[in-house]
């Protein structure tokens, strides 16, 4: 019974966060005011409770009375993953909470755990529950399908949701030919909201297009874990028929921003977190790209301030048209890491080179750089396409970049499958430079 009632105050206390976020989201000052007293608690509780902010606040010489607002930050380092997986412990408090332990995807690197508790859950929620609010999907009611992201996940029954909204959510592995029992589940659905990672969407999506499924026509499509590239969104929005909505998360952040309905761009979730966008260590004016730092408002059992999470991102100039005015991401970039090494040294990165990929006959693609430097591009191609055209082209668009000191090898595969977290590999690296630099 009290576990049951603890659920219960958890979701109320949760929805009102959520009308209190909508409310205080068109007025920039009070939000600003909201962001202030929530980084000063934080700064004076990880000086007081957890070793590796204290440690490293002195060794800056600074004091949680130093940091009040967000202009104020630049005087803390920057945290690594490296730092939260050497150092894990050292980043819980003094008494911990009881949490709910995850792990990132790993998908720059080895993985990392984190710790949510209570506060980061709810405050997390009430940004989810906004966000649906504003794409029109009803806190109470309605449907909620979920692509699983591989396809050895387990098979999960529909069940009812209640945190992030009532709803009843159910599954389909999109990886896996069992055309009867899901031609059955899809017939069932009605108008569904359709929310899952981008590549798990994307096989749903291209099993329809094969006529493996029947057509879906979802209220709405959220997309998330991954970046989504102009073209898988043209693919989902001819598929499904509606507009498309990304969400960008993180699992050290929780959800950061949210795309709007009226455009493009991503409405910062600025009461759950702080996003800095940074190149060499300073921020960056505004509709410039940088790599991201996010600060987690919220979470206290494992604070994560100035954290780099490895995405390239660049920050709005102008205010949106829906009239909402939280911070604004204009775009998202990609990853940093995902970079071509040359033999004379030089770095590529990927952002400069993923619209090469860009080709009607291409369904999906990996690229692999070997020890010697050499590119195998492996890709799925679309039916009674002229492989040897496709190849010809992407040999020219490559040298005109990289120029001939690299080979490259090209297969036509008939799947790529996503990696352990769900998540697709665009670019496997087998050389270990000692040292990057990002070029913008």
């Amino acid at each position: 019974m009290a576990a049951l009632l603890e659920k219960i105050n958890l979701t109320l206390t949760t929805y009102y966060k959520a009308f209190q976020f909508i409310k205080r989201q068109d007025d920039p000052g009070q939000i600003a005011e909201v962001q202030g007293k929530k980084l000063h608690k934080l700064m004076s509780y990880c000086y007081e409770n957890i070793k590796y902010y204290r440690e490293l606040f002195d060794l800056a010489g600074i004091k949680p009375r130093h940091i009040r607002t967000v202009k104020d930050m630049c005087r803390i380092p920057l945290l690594t993953k490296k730092d939260l997986r050497e150092r894990f412990w050292d980043f819980l408090p003094k008494e911990l909470p009881p949490c709910r332990v995850s792990r990132t995807s790993g998908s720059t690197g080895v993985p990392v755990c984190i710790l949510s508790d209570r506060s980061s859950r709810l405050f997390n929620s009430a940004s989810v529950i906004r966000c649906r609010k504003a794409l029109g999907i009803p806190v109470v009611g309605g449907v909620i399908l979920t692509p699983l992201k591989t396809e050895n996940d387990p098979e999960k029954e529909a069940h009812w949701t209640f945190l992030q909204g009532v709803h009843r959510t159910y599954y389909i592995n999109p990886y896996i030919y069992n055309s009867e029992y899901e031609k059955i589940q899809l017939k069932k659905l009605r108008r569904p909201v359709l929310i899952g990672i981008t590549p798990a969407i994307r096989a749903l999506a291209y099993k329809i297009c094969d006529g493996l499924l029947p057509r879906l026509k979802p209220k709405a499509v959220l997309t998330t874990g991954e970046y989504l590239s102009q073209e898988v969104r043209d693919l989902l929005e001819s598929t499904f028929g509606t507009k498309v909505s990304d969400i960008y998360a993180c699992n050290e952040a929780g959800d950061i921003a949210w795309q709007c309905k009226k455009g493009q761009l991503y409405h910062i979730n600025a009461d759950n977190c702080i996003v800095e966008i940074l190149k060499d260590g300073k921020c960056v004016e505004k509709g410039q790209t940088g790599e991201v730092a996010i600060t987690n408002l919220n979470r206290y059992s494992m604070p994560i301030i100035r954290y780099k999470n490895g995405d390239l991102a660049k920050l709005g100039t102008e205010d949106c048209s829906c009239g909402c005015r939280l911070p604004i991401i204009s775009e998202i970039i990609g990853r940093t890491g995902e970079d071509i090494f040359l033999p004379d040294g030089e770095i590529v990165p990927w952002n400069q080179l993923k619209g090469f990929m860009n080709h009607p006959g291409i369904r999906q693609f990996q690229l692999i750089q070997n020890k010697d430097h050499s590119l195998v591009i492996k890709f799925i191609a679309e039916k009674n396409s002229d492989i040897e055209q496709i190849e010809k082209l992407l040999t020219y668009r490559f040298s005109t970049a990289i120029g001939t000191s690299i080979r490259i090898k090209f297969f036509v595969v008939d799947t790529i499958p996503p990696s352990a977290s769900g998540k697709s590999k665009l670019v496997i690296s087998n050389i270990r430079p000692n040292s990057r630099s990002i070029i913008f």
